[in-house]
C-alpha cells in the first residue's frame, strides 16, 4: 500500500546512543521507516526501544548520530516546529481554559484572535464539550483531557502527527472509546500520523501499518501492513485474521526479546 502513497515523512538508517558516564549506550540501530500521505503508522515494540527518541529527532529536539529525516523530499534533519506532538499526558495549560487551550492552537497557525475563539466553541460542540469550554484542565476526566489534547494537535495543522502512547493512563474501557472517538475524527482528516503503543490490538484496531521494534538497540522487525477496511468497527477484534495477526506481532516481539537474553 505505502510505497505507492506520496511520502510525507521518511526516516533513513537513523542511529542514536547516549552517553551514560563514559559508556556509549546504543539505543536505535539504523531505523528506516516512512509515514504516507493520509497514512496511520504505529510503532510497537517493548519499554525503552526507543520509540520516544525517535519522536524527540523527528521533532528536531535532538539529532540523530547517523541518517536523514526527510519530509516531503526535503531534508528536515534537526529543524523543529514541523509537526504536531501529542505526549502520553495531556498537553494542556493549565492556566487556560478547554476552550482558550484550543483557540491558543489555532492563533499559533495565523488564526486572529476572533476567529479562532469562533472556531474553537465550534470544534468544542463537534465534539460533544462544549459544556466544558469555560472550564480548566484539572476538572476534566482523563478521556476528555486526552480529547481536548488531540484536538490542539490537529488544529496545530501541521502535516505530520505524532501521538506519543497518548491512551497509556487511561482505564481499559476510556481507553476503547477514545480508540473509536480517533478512529471517527482521524477519518474526517485524514493526517498523516506517526502513532506509538504498547498495545498490539490498539496498533491493528488503528493503523494502516505498523513497524515492530526489537530491544535496544531498536532495529525494525518487520512492517507489517494491516489488511482490515476501513471505516473499523469494534468487532474486527474478533476476525480471526485480526487474532492471527496479533499472534504474529506477539511472536516477534518475544523473539526480540530472546535475541538479548
Amino acid at each position: 500500500m505505502s510505497r505507492l502513497i506520496k511520502s510525507k515523512l521518511e526516516l533513513s538508517g537513523i542511529t542514536k546512543a547516549y552517553m551514560r558516564g563514559k559508556k556509549r549506550v546504543p539505543v536505535l540501530n539504523n531505523i528506516s521507516l516512512h509515514v504516507g500521505e493520509g497514512e496511520f503508522v504505529t510503532l510497537i515494540g517493548p519499554s525503552g526501544s526507543g520509540k520516544s527518541t525517535l519522536f524527540r529527532l523527528i521533532g528536531g529536539v535532538e539529532r540523530p548520530d547517523t541518517g536523514r529525516i526527510v519530509m516531503e523530499g526535503k531534508e528536515v534533519t534537526g529543524e523543529r516546529g514541523l509537526i504536531s506532538y501529542m505526549p502520553q499526558q495531556a498537553a494542556l495549560f493549565p492556566w487556560l481554559s478547554v476552550e482558550d487551550n484550543i483557540s491558543s492552537a489555532l492563533v499559533t497557525t495565523g488564526t486572529s484572535k476572533k476567529e479562532a475563539k469562533e472556531q474553537a466553541s465550534e470544534w468544542l460542540r463537534k465534539i460533544q464539550l462544549d459544556n466544558v469550554a469555560k472550564e480548566y484542565p484539572h476538572v476534566l476526566s482523563g478521556g476528555m483531557q486526552q480529547r481536548v489534547s488531540f484536538l490542539r494537535a490537529l488544529l496545530m495543522r501541521r502535516d505530520i502527527m505524532c501521538l506519543d502512547e497518548p491512551f497509556a493512563a487511561l482505564d481499559a474501557l476510556t481507553r476503547a472509546d477514545m480508540q473509536r472517538w480517533l478512529l471517527q475524527l482521524w477519518e474526517a482528516d485524514r493526517r498523516s500520523v506517526l502513532f506509538v503503543t504498547h498495545s498490539i490490538e490498539e496498533a491493528l484496531m488503528l493503523s494502516d501499518r505498523i513497524y515492530v521494534l526489537s530491544p535496544a538497540p531498536a532495529t525494525v522487525l518487520r512492517e507489517i501492513i494491516v489488511p482490515f477496511n476501513r471505516p473499523r468497527q469494534v468487532d474486527v477484534w474478533t476476525d480471526p485474521a485480526f487474532v492471527e495477526l496479533k499472534r504474529e506481532v506477539l511472536d516477534l516481539l518475544e523473539k526480540g526479546e530472546r535475541s538479548i537474553v
